[in-house]
């Protein structure tokens, strides 16, 4: 309910997608540091805090109504941006998918994590379930815990869930057109739909694609936005802030978009702009919080020998090898090759699929002529290698890094339209088509299969 009222107040003023997307995450932060003060201070839950987030919502619509600001403005620019017949389309496969199955996490300490925030209201450790959901911390599992608290309600809202997450996806679309404008062409508008493993995120319950999308906003902002304005640069840290500190996997961001800074301003002011801003993201992300609970219940703020136990990293120079190599063929390969070489591996997750293997062919030919295909692709690439050697499931989880993938993907259809138009719309159509018959067939295994695909 928290959650609900929050955007009631802040998102129908916004002017452009950029601005929705970002005060859907305001939104977010809000909330979780909050939750995060009642935490600290043994007072207050989700449920008390619901007068004091109404309140809010009130008082800034009562502001929005006097200042006279136009509402749904970014309505309007968002579906001029999208595809609205294929996001309608993918829309009811997720929702009917969504419907017809029960809610179900990709990992069921994640839920745990969810039921258990719900259970006390707060993000406070607990010993009732599995260590790893406290040790990971909870910024998407608090959002998802207070939509299924509201009367009524919340178990059909949970039940949608996925409906919810293509919609931030949509937005994060139209947003990073502010900077990668698409062409046109339907085809090209349609590709960053038919993603495999974005469909799984739909699916399933799982934070990947909640911290993928402002990863994929803030990295479009940094390869392609010519802007000096220092406000820019303290909202684009607080994105990397939030990303990393909802997902560690995702810290390769951020030497992404400091390097992006650095380089385009070449002083030290904006540098410290973008570390304040990273900081609010994380304190806003929980992070702080999960320190100092991880040295109250574990005598270490990592939590190092309980993270360890987990077994999550490459481990010597031989096994970072191997995955950074498995990684690089899953990349190209469909998921086909390295399940072949290597059959112990498995899980849930899936790839990038067609789309990235066309996106990838797209920048390496516009490479030598356009800056900004080889802005993409470095720092795409070097945030999905950083991935690679550091995670023995990479191959199988591209779901980690969602956004340095969906980079390479929309920065190809962005430059793609300097090409030969005749054989970038076949070879788009070919890739589409197969990829929804893909997506389809998944929604159709998810229908009739316990577990992922």
């Amino acid at each position: 309910m928290n959650l609900l009222a929050l955007l009631a107040g802040l998102l129908p003023w916004a002017a452009t997608p950029v601005s929705a997307f970002t005060r859907v995450y305001v939104a977010c932060s809000l909330l979780s540091i909050e939750v995060q003060v009642a935490t600290w201070l043994g007072r207050g839950t989700l449920r008390s805090l619901v007068p004091l987030n109404l309140l809010i919502a009130a008082i800034v619509i009562g502001w929005h109504i006097r200042s006279r600001r136009p509402a749904w403005g970014w309505v309007r620019r968002t579906r001029s941006l999208l595809p609205i017949p294929v996001v309608i389309g993918l829309l009811v496969v997720v929702a009917t998918t969504d419907l017809w199955r029960t809610v179900e996490a990709a990992d069921p300490y994640q839920m745990e994590r969810v039921l258990e925030i719900q259970r006390t209201g707060t993000l406070a450790y607990s010993s009732r379930i599995d260590p790893k959901a406290n040790i990971i911390g909870g910024f998407y599992e608090l959002m998802l815990a207070d939509v299924r608290s509201v009367p009524a309600l919340g178990p059909s809202l949970t039940q949608l869930h996925g409906v919810g997450g293509l919609l931030v996806f949509a937005l994060a679309v139209a947003a990073v057109q502010t900077w990668l404008p698409l062409p046109q062409s339907v085809w090209a508008r349609t590709l960053l739909f038919v993603v495999p493993v974005v469909f799984n995120q739909l699916v399933l319950v799982k934070n990947d694609l909640f911290i993928g999308a402002p990863a994929f906003v803030v990295l479009a902002w940094a390869i392609g936005s010519s802007s000096r304005d220092l406000q820019e640069v303290w909202w684009a840290g607080w994105l990397v802030g939030l990303v990393v500190a909802g997902k560690l996997t995702n810290a390769a961001v951020a030497v992404a978009v400091g390097a992006s800074v650095l380089l385009r301003y070449r002083h030290w002011r904006p540098v410290l702009t973008l570390g304040a801003g990273v900081v609010t993201g994380i304190i806003a992300a929980g992070f702080a919080l999960t320190l100092w609970q991880n040295a109250r219940w574990y005598g270490d703020p990592l939590a190092t020998a309980q993270v360890g136990a987990l077994g999550g990293f490459n481990q010597g120079a031989n096994a970072v090898a191997v995955g950074a190599g498995r990684f690089l063929l899953s990349l190209v390969d469909l998921g086909v090759a390295t399940r072949y070489l290597w059959p112990g591996r498995g899980g849930w997750g899936g790839t990038f699929g067609l789309p990235f293997v066309w996106a990838l062919v797209i920048l390496l030919v516009c490479a030598r002529s356009q800056p900004l295909a080889r802005r993409a692709l470095l720092a795409g690439l070097l945030s999905l290698f950083a991935l690679g050697v550091t995670f023995p499931d990479a191959d199988l989880s591209h779901r980690l890094v969602l956004g340095p993938g969906l980079l390479i993907i929309a920065a190809a259809a962005s430059v793609a339209d300097g090409l030969d138009r005749r054989l970038v719309t076949e070879t788009l159509v070919v890739v589409v088509v197969l990829s929804a018959i893909q997506i389809l067939r998944s929604a159709v295994l998810y229908a009739t299969a316990t577990g992922g695909v």
